[in-house]
């Protein structure tokens, strides 16, 4: 039996409040679908909302994955892993003498994951518990020395010993992290191979394997990130890939990883799937601003739980090394993106040190506020007293949002503040605008850009209602949101390459001199960082192997992690070649970092006097999908057609009652002009056109938000 040709294009993003869904057919028609996340089970959650999506074009989930190209699933089944810590009950074996590194938190630990006000009181901190218990980490009497040479040789018989001992105590994953195993792994493989003559169903992972690169701590955090984590929520991987496959799906369900591919789920290093939601978005705003010819771009998402803002900067995904997960600093290279507890369904509560409103960070997740079955009132709550969500028609009227409710557990809020509900409701919206300013305004001048010369992308389940709240104080070359808004993220997903990325360290330097000594030295440079991009190159025709993937076929991209000697931080350096041929080309690299350099900080700033340093090499390996266009449309007139209006709404605004305009989104065609103030409804989002404001609808149906 032939096997029906490819088709449609699945891409899920599975937040904490919602499961969006984005189906691309043929002819390049968005069907976008929604269910509340299902955090027990994703795999119920992920066909809801794929059935959600399919019934809109009157399709069921049959109908679409037996010709389906792809399917991506972008979860937070890592995240909530580590959230709810209901990992893996893992061992880890240590070189002797770091048995209690983990706890040690790179003395941060105490601050990362809490706003700037709460790091200014540390008194009120709780350290996280660690997720692998002080017995369950045992020393092991081994030395490779900082140039990978073996000084203390390990024994085997030793390591049996504590493997039986961790698995006595419940270990169902051994985690192995030796010092310096990023430059000799002979040792952590050597435990490998012990452990599974012994204990052949135990899982063993090694540091020299996720994370081959400098700084131990970093390191260990990211192999206890994979052990702990990795297997059970494959299981819900798998869980979400059988489903599919029941359902008719032919290939391999693919998630989207931190550094902005996609890779089957089968990928050995799943972690790096852990923060894949945010990052969807930020790859959709780099293809947009391709399309677009708008290299610079900031992409805005607000969701039920954060904003989560990237700024793209000629047209480069901007990549952070050491990504925070939870407490721990980890060596996983992924998109950056910054978050604030800021979104639809942030808890409102009264401060009981300064008697001040206080919004989030704590959120309704799923259960969207008071409106609906959350205890306590959100910011959705707000938006439904103010008029400007209708309760009859969230998720398309599945969900039926309760306003009297809603207002009933506003009014102590409002007492409290002496104003009315409305006013209060306002007033509460406008305080959520204002951390979303302070945040924008923060990230772009902290890095000295200015918006003037961005395109802005706003997004997500609640980013078009936000919108009018953030244009009075910040004017961008460009505002844009979409009719797909609320599944922005997912269609990210589909704009991803099948993409690996690996890293090693390396020791080697670039003298400031060219004297004889300096020159051996540069050689050496030289032959160091080819050998390390040779051995990626090896590592990434193993992984494509596994897949059936034709290594050829891939494009390739070198880069040298470089700083200036004895500085504490480096910078991403692409080099256009696969191999540095001679020393002019190292030099060369040289002078690409410093381009790099002074995309940062002054030229003032540069310091060749110092020499260079290359501690840190990377390659990206990557097969480019075909990317799903938007389509482009005839254009209309202004005037939106007759079947596209709703009616009026009455509406709070500024203190009063004010008559909006009420229209449906997807009856709305190219080069309609909406005038504020006018409220546009779609089944999954709520578009909010403010008085003396409009809503352009340009020929690929993007919304370009603009002043009258």
């Amino acid at each position: 039996m032939s096997k029906p040709n490819p088709a449609f294009w699945i891409a899920l993003d599975a937040g904490g409040t919602m499961t969006d869904t984005v189906i691309v057919e043929p002819g390049g028609r968005f069907l976008a679908g929604k269910a509340l996340t299902n955090k027990r089970d994703e795999a119920e959650s992920f066909l809801s909302s794929i059935r959600d999506a399919a019934a809109s074009d009157g399709k069921t989930p049959r109908d679409i994955f037996p010709y389906a190209h792809s399917t991506v699933y972008a979860g937070t089944i890592l995240l909530n892993t580590l959230l709810s810590h209901t990992g893996a009950n893992v061992g880890l074996l240590i070189t002797q003498g770091l048995e209690d590194y983990l706890m040690m938190e790179k003395a941060e630990g105490a601050w990362l994951g809490y706003g700037y006000s709460d790091q200014l009181h540390t008194v009120t901190h709780q350290h996280q518990p660690p997720v692998i218990p002080r017995n369950r980490i045992r020393g092991v009497q081994e030395r490779i020395d900082m140039f990978g040479t073996v000084v203390i040789p390990i024994n085997v018989g030793e390591i049996r010993e504590q493997a039986q001992a961790l698995v006595g105590q419940g270990a169902e994953v051994l985690a192995v992290m030796f010092m310096f195993a990023h430059l000799n792994p002979v040792h952590e493989q050597e435990v490998r191979r012990a452990i599974q003559e012994i204990l052949p169903h135990i899982p063993v992972v090694l540091s020299s394997d996720m994370a081959p690169t400098h700084k131990e701590y970093t390191r260990l955090a990211t192999v206890v990130a994979q052990a702990y984590t990795a297997e059970r929520a494959r299981e819900q991987f798998y869980r979400v890939d059988q489903t599919a496959k029941e359902q008719g799906f032919i290939r391999e369900v693919a998630t989207l990883l931190a550094h902005g591919g996609t890779a089957p789920i089968s990928h050995p290093r799943i972690f790096e799937s852990y923060a894949s939601g945010p990052i969807g978005g930020v790859m959709g705003g780099q293809y947009v601003g391709e399309i677009l010819g708008d290299p610079n771009a900031v992409c805005c998402d607000v969701g039920g739980t954060s904003f989560d803002v990237g700024i793209i900067r000629d047209g480069r995904l901007p990549i952070a090394r050491e990504p925070q997960l939870l407490s721990y600093r980890t060596n996983l290279p992924m998109v950056l993106t910054q978050s604030i507890g800021a979104g639809m369904g942030s808890e409102l509560g009264v401060d009981p040190l300064t008697a001040k409103l206080a919004i989030g960070p704590k959120s309704a997740g799923s259960d969207v506020g008071v409106c609906y079955r959350y205890p306590q009132p959100t910011v959705t709550d707000c938006h439904v007293v103010l008029g400007y969500v209708n309760p009859d028609y969230f998720l398309g009227g599945d969900v039926k949002l309760d306003v009297d409710r809603a207002s009933q557990a506003l009014e102590p809020l409002a007492k409290h503040f002496h104003v009315s509900v409305g006013d209060f409701a306002e007033g509460a919206t406008m305080l959520l605008h204002d951390y979303m300013y302070q945040h924008l305004h923060t990230m772009l001048r902290g890095r000295g850009y200015d918006p003037s010369d961005y395109v802005m992308f706003m997004y997500g389940g609640g980013g078009p209602l936000e919108l009018y709240g953030l244009m009075d104080r910040i004017r961008f070359k460009d505002t844009i949101t979409f009719p797909f808004a609320a599944v922005f993220s997912a269609f990210g997903a589909l704009c991803a390459p099948t993409r690996y990325r690996y890293h090693q360290s390396i020791v080697a330097a670039y003298p400031p001199t060219n004297d004889s000594i300096s020159r051996q030295i540069k050689i050496g440079a030289l032959n160091q960082i080819n050998e390390a991009w040779q051995a990626l190159e090896q590592r990434a025709q193993s992984d494509f192997a596994q897949h059936g993937w034709d290594f050829s076929e891939a494009r390739l991209t070198h880069y040298a992690y470089v700083r200036y000697t004895n500085q504490l931080s480096d910078f991403e350096v692409p080099f256009k070649s696969p191999r540095l041929q001679s020393l002019d080309d190292l030099a060369l690299l040289m002078k690409e970092f410093e381009h790099v350099y002074t995309t940062i900080y002054p030229k003032q700033a540069l310091y060749s006097e110092l020499g260079y340093q290359i501690l840190e090499v990377a390659l990206v390996a990557e097969l480019e999908s075909p990317r799903r266009q938007l389509p482009i449309e005839s254009l209309a007139g202004p005037t939106p057609p007759s079947a596209a209006e709703k009616g009026i709404r009455k509406a709070h605004w500024h203190g009063e009652s004010v008559a909006f305009r009420i229209y449906e989104m997807d009856e709305i065609r190219a080069g309609n002009c909406i005038l504020g103030p006018a409220i546009v409804e779609h089944p999954a989002t709520t578009l909010l056109v403010a008085p003396g404001w409009q809503a352009r609808f340009d020929e690929r149906r993007l919304i370009h938000y603009e002043p009258v």
